[in-house]
């Protein structure tokens, strides 16, 4: 992926002080993506967040992303972290690309939680039959 990218996605995450990370999942992250493929973006806000207000800086920051990669605005997409299924939050720790918060406390408290519950859900798969 372009530095130029990566940068101008890095400044725009960086104006939201109540977001505790992002990572970029998806084609864009393994570098299978075509031209015409979306941008994804995990996202995990402080848990203290009004929804509304949640939802109100999502699109705030969806719009801001898609401004500053000069793609419309459906290009973009944001999956909310703490509503994810499993297998997404699998999907974002282990083949994201973090671009904010990764020495952060947040980032090391879903990365525990999520390989735990995947360990969990292998072993019920597995012995508890």
């Amino acid at each position: 992926m372009p530095t130029l990218e990566i940068t101008a996605i890095r400044r725009i995450l960086a104006s939201e002080p109540n977001l505790e990370f992002a990572v970029l999942i998806g084609s864009r992250a393994d570098n299978t993506h075509t031209p015409d493929s979306d941008w994804d973006f995990a996202l995990q806000w402080q848990r203290d967040m009004d929804w509304l207000e949640q939802l109100a800086r999502t699109e705030t920051l969806r719009h801001g992303l898609a401004n500053a990669l000069m793609l419309p605005v459906t290009t973009v997409d944001c999956i909310d972290v703490p509503r994810a299924s499993l297998a997404m939050r699998a999907e974002i720790a282990e083949n994201g690309i973090v671009l904010t918060g990764e020495d952060g406390l947040p980032w090391q408290r879903f990365l525990r939680r999520t390989w735990r519950e995947l360990e969990d859900h292998y072993w019920q798969e597995i012995y508890a039959h």
